[in-house]
C-alpha cells in the first residue's frame, strides 16, 4: 500500500528560493512551486522531500536521524523544525497505514517501462568539467538502480540525491548525476534496473 501527500508550506520556507539559481533576481519576475511530498510504505520507510520546481532541496534519512540538504542550501537556512515536521509525517504515516487494509487490486502497477534520458547539464567544451544527468522517469514502484560506466568500466558515484520523487499520477521520478570532464572518443552510459523492466536498459552519450 502507498499513500502520497503533496503540498505546499508556508512562506517560513519560501527563503530558500532567495538562494537557489539566482533567484534573488527573478522572484518577482515569475512564481515558483515548493513543495513538500512525504509516501507511506508498509513495504519501507517513509519517504519525505521538498522540491523547488521540481528539484530537490532535500529529504530525511531516518536511518541517520537528519535531514540531507542539497550542498548549495547555506546552514544558516537549514531549519531544525522541519526534520521535526518529517518525523510528525512519518508518525502520520504509521496511523494511515493502520486505518486501511491492503488490497493488492487497488495498488498502483505499471508495466510501461520507465522514460530514460540522458544529458550534459553544460554545453559541451572539451577538457571543461561538467555534468551528465540520466533522468529515468514515469516508474512504479520507487525502488531503481542506476549505474554509470566510462568506457564499459563501471564508476562508484556517491549521491547523496539519487532519490525518487513522487508525480502526480502516482508514478516516480529521479536524476542521477555523474562530473565529468569530457574528453574525445570517452563514451558513458547510463543503466536502469527496475521491476517493470525485462532486462536492464541503458543509455548512451559520447557515441556519433
Amino acid at each position: 500500500m502507498i499513500l502520497i501527500r503533496t503540498y505546499k508550506p508556508n512562506d517560513m520556507y519560501f527563503k530558500i528560493i532567495l538562494i537557489l539559481s539566482g533567484a534573488v533576481f527573478i522572484y518577482a519576475q515569475r512564481s515558483h512551486e515548493l513543495c513538500q511530498s512525504f509516501g507511506c510504505f508498509d513495504s519501507s520507510d517513509t519517504q519525505v522531500t521538498m522540491t523547488l520546481d521540481g528539484d530537490e532541496v532535500y529529504y530525511a534519512d531516518f536511518k541517520k536521524g537528519l535531514l540531507v540538504w542539497d550542498s548549495r542550501i547555506p546552514t544558516t537556512v537549514r531549519v531544525p523544525l522541519a526534520y521535526a515536521m518529517a518525523l510528525h509525517y512519518r508518525s502520520e504515516c504509521r496511523v494511515q497505514l493502520g486505518r486501511y487494509k491492503l488490497d493488492t487490486s487497488a495498488t498502483t502497477k505499471t508495466k510501461e517501462p520507465p522514460e530514460i534520458i540522458i544529458y550534459p547539464r553544460d554545453e559541451v567544451i572539451e577538457d571543461e568539467e561538467n555534468t551528465l544527468i540520466c533522468f529515468i522517469n514515469h516508474f512504479f514502484p520507487p525502488s531503481i538502480n542506476i549505474k554509470w560506466t566510462k568506457n564499459d568500466i563501471e564508476l562508484t558515484v556517491e549521491d547523496p540525491f539519487d532519490k525518487c520523487i513522487n508525480n502526480p499520477d502516482g508514478t516516480f521520478h529521479v536524476f542521477s548525476y555523474l562530473n565529468f570532464v569530457p574528453k574525445e572518443g570517452d563514451i558513458y552510459s547510463c543503466t536502469v534496473e527496475h521491476a517493470s523492466l525485462e532486462k536492464p536498459q541503458t543509455r548512451f552519450w559520447g557515441e556519433d
